[in-house]
């Protein structure tokens, strides 16, 4: 029995080693990227507050840097993209204003259509199984 455990370790080990190699890499991988986006969200957040908190030229001047920024990265201009879009989606749910009864009624009127129709099928279902 020792022989055959020794064997199975000794077939296992590299398969072992490789899984824990996957295992790093992928979270190597993950910690860099929640490390970016949480070091943008952290910049994004000071420039957002800067108009309340920071002096004038310390705005300007940290502005002036994120759209030198901007204009020479690709990556940096997506994610930029991708902040405000996160950011303002909040406010494009409610804005222009809908009315909160109309839409209720839409989705009333949504809810029963799918309602009828999941009791036609039913009704169809039933009168073929009745047929045969």
């Amino acid at each position: 029995m020792s022989v055959h455990r020794k064997a199975v370790r000794i077939v296992m080990f590299p398969f072992r080693a490789m899984w824990f190699l996957v295992l790093v890499v992928n979270f190597l991988v993950v910690a860099t990227v929640c490390a970016m986006i949480a070091a943008f969200l952290a910049y994004g957040f000071a420039l957002t507050m800067s108009y309340l908190l920071l002096p004038t030229e310390w705005t300007r001047a940290l502005w002036h840097w994120a759209a030198d920024l901007y204009a020479q990265s690709r990556w940096f201009k997506g994610a930029v993209i991708t902040f405000f879009v996160l950011l303002f989606l909040p406010i494009l749910e409610v804005w222009p204003g809908r009315d909160p009864e109309t839409e209720a009624a839409r989705k009333r009127q949504a809810k029963r259509i799918d309602d009828d129709l999941a009791a036609a099928r039913l009704q169809a279902l039933s009168q073929a199984k009745l047929r045969g």
